[in-house]
Protein backbone atom coordinates (compact mmCIF):
# COMPACT_ATOMS: atom_id res chain seq x y z
CA UNK A 1 0.00 0.00 0.00
CA UNK A 2 1.53 3.25 -0.97
CA UNK A 3 1.83 6.02 1.58
CA UNK A 4 -1.03 8.29 -0.04
CA UNK A 5 -3.27 5.21 0.03
CA UNK A 6 -2.15 4.45 3.78
CA UNK A 7 -3.16 8.53 4.36
CA UNK A 8 -6.81 8.01 3.00
CA UNK A 9 -7.27 4.90 4.84
CA UNK A 10 -6.80 6.68 8.17
CA UNK A 11 -8.34 9.98 7.13
CA UNK A 12 -11.30 7.49 6.79
CA UNK A 13 -10.97 5.49 9.92
CA UNK A 14 -10.62 8.42 12.19
CA UNK A 15 -13.56 10.51 10.33
CA UNK A 16 -15.46 6.80 11.06
CA UNK A 17 -14.78 7.16 14.71
CA UNK A 18 -15.08 10.61 15.15
CA UNK A 19 -18.00 11.41 13.53
CA UNK A 20 -20.70 10.96 16.13
CA UNK A 21 -18.49 12.93 18.69
CA UNK A 22 -20.39 14.35 21.38
CA UNK A 23 -18.34 15.64 24.49
CA UNK A 24 -15.92 18.77 24.37
CA UNK A 25 -13.10 16.64 24.55
CA UNK A 26 -14.31 14.22 21.21
CA UNK A 27 -15.27 17.72 19.59
CA UNK A 28 -11.39 18.79 20.19
CA UNK A 29 -10.34 15.51 19.04
CA UNK A 30 -11.89 15.48 15.85
CA UNK A 31 -10.50 18.79 15.30
CA UNK A 32 -7.30 17.70 15.97
CA UNK A 33 -7.41 15.21 13.33
CA UNK A 34 -8.64 17.61 10.92
CA UNK A 35 -5.62 19.70 11.37
CA UNK A 36 -3.09 16.83 11.31
CA UNK A 37 -4.88 15.56 8.06
CA UNK A 38 -4.17 19.24 6.62
CA UNK A 39 -0.51 18.86 7.99
CA UNK A 40 -0.24 15.51 6.13
CA UNK A 41 -1.20 16.50 2.70
CA UNK A 42 1.33 19.18 3.44
CA UNK A 43 3.81 16.62 4.13
CA UNK A 44 3.21 14.47 1.15
CA UNK A 45 3.97 16.87 -1.03
CA UNK A 46 6.76 17.99 0.03
CA UNK A 47 7.91 14.51 0.18
CA UNK A 48 7.03 13.50 -2.84
CA UNK A 49 8.41 16.59 -4.27
CA UNK A 50 11.93 15.14 -2.82
CA UNK A 51 11.72 11.51 -3.00
CA UNK A 52 11.57 11.99 -6.83
CA UNK A 53 14.81 13.90 -7.22
CA UNK A 54 16.26 11.72 -4.06
CA UNK A 55 15.59 8.94 -6.66
CA UNK A 56 16.94 10.01 -9.88
CA UNK A 57 19.88 11.76 -7.79
CA UNK A 58 20.99 8.21 -6.17
CA UNK A 59 20.45 5.96 -8.52
CA UNK A 60 22.22 2.59 -8.45
CA UNK A 61 23.83 4.16 -11.77
CA UNK A 62 25.01 7.33 -10.40
CA UNK A 63 26.24 6.01 -7.42
CA UNK A 64 28.33 3.27 -9.34
CA UNK A 65 30.10 6.78 -10.60
CA UNK A 66 30.88 8.04 -7.32
CA UNK A 67 33.48 10.00 -6.81
CA UNK A 68 33.94 11.10 -10.57
CA UNK A 69 30.56 12.92 -10.00
CA UNK A 70 30.99 13.89 -6.09
CA UNK A 71 30.20 17.30 -7.03
CA UNK A 72 27.10 16.72 -8.51
CA UNK A 73 25.91 14.27 -6.37
CA UNK A 74 26.51 17.10 -3.56
CA UNK A 75 24.97 20.10 -5.95
CA UNK A 76 21.65 18.25 -5.97
CA UNK A 77 21.52 17.04 -2.14
CA UNK A 78 21.47 20.62 -1.28
CA UNK A 79 18.56 20.96 -3.53
CA UNK A 80 16.61 17.57 -1.32
CA UNK A 81 18.49 18.33 1.80
CA UNK A 82 15.80 21.73 2.92
CA UNK A 83 12.39 19.37 1.34
CA UNK A 84 13.49 16.50 3.65
CA UNK A 85 14.08 18.70 6.56
CA UNK A 86 10.56 20.54 6.02
CA UNK A 87 8.86 17.59 5.31
CA UNK A 88 10.10 16.02 8.79
CA UNK A 89 8.83 19.03 10.06
CA UNK A 90 5.42 18.64 8.60
CA UNK A 91 5.71 14.91 9.46
CA UNK A 92 6.32 15.49 12.89
CA UNK A 93 3.96 18.25 13.66
CA UNK A 94 0.91 15.79 12.24
CA UNK A 95 2.25 12.77 14.11
CA UNK A 96 1.84 14.97 16.91
CA UNK A 97 -1.53 16.54 16.83
CA UNK A 98 -2.84 12.93 15.98
CA UNK A 99 -1.11 11.27 19.44
CA UNK A 100 -2.93 14.00 20.58
CA UNK A 101 -5.92 13.71 19.56
CA UNK A 102 -6.10 9.88 20.15
CA UNK A 103 -5.02 11.20 23.62
CA UNK A 104 -8.66 12.55 23.82
CA UNK A 105 -10.75 9.33 22.41
CA UNK A 106 -12.98 8.00 25.11
CA UNK A 107 -12.74 4.27 24.73
CA UNK A 108 -9.57 2.57 25.73
CA UNK A 109 -9.22 0.28 22.38
CA UNK A 110 -9.70 3.43 19.99
CA UNK A 111 -7.25 5.30 22.11
CA UNK A 112 -4.67 2.84 22.13
CA UNK A 113 -5.08 1.74 17.94
CA UNK A 114 -4.79 5.36 16.98
CA UNK A 115 -1.63 5.99 19.45
CA UNK A 116 -0.38 3.08 17.63
CA UNK A 117 -0.99 4.92 14.34
CA UNK A 118 0.14 7.92 15.10
CA UNK A 119 3.38 6.67 16.40
CA UNK A 120 3.52 4.83 12.88
CA UNK A 121 3.47 8.85 11.23
CA UNK A 122 6.79 9.48 12.99
CA UNK A 123 8.41 6.19 11.98
CA UNK A 124 8.14 8.53 8.19
CA UNK A 125 10.30 11.49 10.39
CA UNK A 126 12.81 8.75 11.47
CA UNK A 127 12.90 7.11 8.00
CA UNK A 128 13.93 10.97 6.15
CA UNK A 129 16.25 11.44 8.82
CA UNK A 130 17.94 8.35 7.02
CA UNK A 131 17.56 8.86 3.77
CA UNK A 132 18.61 12.40 4.60
CA UNK A 133 21.75 10.61 6.23
CA UNK A 134 21.88 8.62 2.50
CA UNK A 135 22.34 12.22 0.90
CA UNK A 136 25.09 13.84 2.98
CA UNK A 137 26.71 10.44 1.27
CA UNK A 138 28.76 12.33 -0.97
CA UNK A 139 29.69 15.30 1.03
CA UNK A 140 31.83 12.96 3.49
CA UNK A 141 35.11 13.09 2.35
CA UNK A 142 36.40 10.13 4.00
CA UNK A 143 34.50 8.19 1.18
CA UNK A 144 36.59 7.94 -1.36
CA UNK A 145 35.55 5.17 -3.62
CA UNK A 146 32.18 3.76 -5.29
CA UNK A 147 32.25 0.44 -3.28
CA UNK A 148 32.58 2.11 0.11
CA UNK A 149 29.51 4.79 -1.09
CA UNK A 150 27.52 2.13 -2.09
CA UNK A 151 28.26 0.15 1.01
CA UNK A 152 27.18 2.58 3.07
CA UNK A 153 24.06 3.75 1.41
CA UNK A 154 22.59 0.46 1.04
CA UNK A 155 23.31 -0.47 4.92
CA UNK A 156 21.52 2.82 5.20
CA UNK A 157 18.58 1.54 2.92
CA UNK A 158 18.53 -1.60 5.38
CA UNK A 159 17.54 0.58 8.26
CA UNK A 160 14.74 2.64 6.31
CA UNK A 161 13.45 -0.73 4.90
CA UNK A 162 13.66 -1.87 8.85
CA UNK A 163 11.89 1.11 9.98
CA UNK A 164 9.25 0.61 7.22
CA UNK A 165 8.36 -2.77 8.85
CA UNK A 166 8.12 -0.78 12.03
CA UNK A 167 5.70 1.85 10.83
CA UNK A 168 3.58 -1.12 8.68
CA UNK A 169 3.47 -2.91 11.64
CA UNK A 170 2.16 -0.24 13.74
CA UNK A 171 -0.17 1.20 11.68
CA UNK A 172 -1.66 -2.41 11.02
CA UNK A 173 -2.08 -3.29 15.18
CA UNK A 174 -3.67 0.23 15.15
CA UNK A 175 -6.05 -0.30 12.36
CA UNK A 176 -7.20 -3.29 14.10
CA UNK A 177 -7.67 -2.24 16.94
CA UNK A 178 -10.03 0.67 15.88
CA UNK A 179 -11.83 -1.70 13.43
CA UNK A 180 -12.32 -4.31 16.35
CA UNK A 181 -14.84 -3.29 18.39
Amino acid sequence: MNLSNVRLLILFLLLLCVAGCRSSAEQRSKTLFGEANKIDDEHIKVLNQWAREFNETFSEKNRAQFPANRDRLINRAQKILPLIDESSRLGGEAAEKYEEASRLMTKDQEKRGFALMAASFKKDVEMEQLFKAQAQLASDRTITDAKTFNEKFVYLNGLIRQKQKEKDDQFEEGKRLVLTK
